[in-house]
């Protein structure tokens, strides 16, 4: 059987990819297998300040980008942070940049993203 952390894309710090693995491995199989194929998580590295990716690499999947910050937080917060975050790609949610949405909408989203979270980390 693969190792879990050998499937996922991730840039960044060994701490990101430490804290992003063991986040993983409270969700399920099914979601796991999803992000696995579908999304990357974008950190900044220990020794980069930018990086660029072909837009190929990039086609059809979603993007969860993690900020230093997150990672000068408890494990707790870094790991309630990321399930939140696949709790947005598993739900669906639409990407506020590109499309208007209501505080109504954005609120409701972030109601279930928390649900989502706590579910998986309780």
């Amino acid at each position: 059987m693969k190792s879990r952390s050998k499937m996922l894309k991730i840039t960044g710090s060994k701490i990101a990819k430490k804290i992003i693995n063991e986040t993983m491995l409270h969700f399920p199989e099914n979601i796991t297998e999803y992000i696995y194929k579908n999304v990357w998580f974008i950190c900044s590295f220990d020794d980069a300040w930018a990086f660029t990716f072909d837009a190929n690499d990039l086609r059809g999947r979603k993007l969860i980008f993690l900020s230093d910050q997150l990672f000068e937080q408890d494990q707790k917060q870094m790991m309630y942070t990321i399930a939140h975050e696949v709790g947005h790609v598993i739900l669906g949610h639409r990407n506020a940049i590109y499309k208007d949405q209501s505080k109504h909408e954005i609120n409701l989203q972030e109601k279930e993203a928390h649900k989502f979270a706590k579910r998986y980390l309780n």
